[in-house]
């Protein structure tokens, strides 16, 4: 078995200090309330109409990017389809509450294509939004859950 140069060993411990994450290599915090957070997020279920899902994708898409360029405090946007391409998993995350408000203005142009191609079945909201976010998906039904247990890191 062939050994390590000598002069390697201290290239490698620096390389390994700068590919490591910063979080690994300084002591965490301690894990705070979940409930401490300003932030609110969703998951969003809902029931694709029959062979509509190549539209949904094409619409999807294009709502996507506008939420990608104009909503900065939409922190999470995942789009999520079963194989059979019936049921719709959407997990949203935003800064806080004005940021929800934001993307219900943003959202308005896309949502009446949007409601035609899928049906909403629940939104289970997460965090602790305002009364202004809760207006703007009040239409939408949603069921608020409050944590009563948990940290977030």
């Amino acid at each position: 078995m062939r050994t390590m140069p000598r002069f390697m060993i201290p290239a490698l411990i620096a390389l390994g200090a700068m590919v490591l994450p910063a979080a690994a290599q300084t002591p965490t915090s301690a894990p705070k309330p979940a409930a401490a957070s300003a932030q609110v997020f969703w998951v969003f279920t809902l029931r694709v109409q029959p062979d509509q899902f190549d539209q949904l994708k094409a619409l999807v898409t294009e709502i996507a990017a506008t939420v990608a360029k104009t909503e900065p405090g939409t922190l999470e946007y995942e789009w999520n389809i079963t194989a059979d391409h019936r049921a719709l998993v959407v997990f949203e995350r935003y800064a806080d509450s004005a940021a929800v408000v934001e993307h219900g203005k943003d959202f308005g142009p896309f949502a009446k294509r949007f409601f035609a191609l899928a049906k909403p079945r629940r939104l289970a909201v997460f965090g602790a939004p305002d009364a202004a976010a809760r207006k703007a998906i009040a239409p939408l039904h949603p069921i608020y859950l409050t944590t009563f247990a948990g940290f977030t890191r």
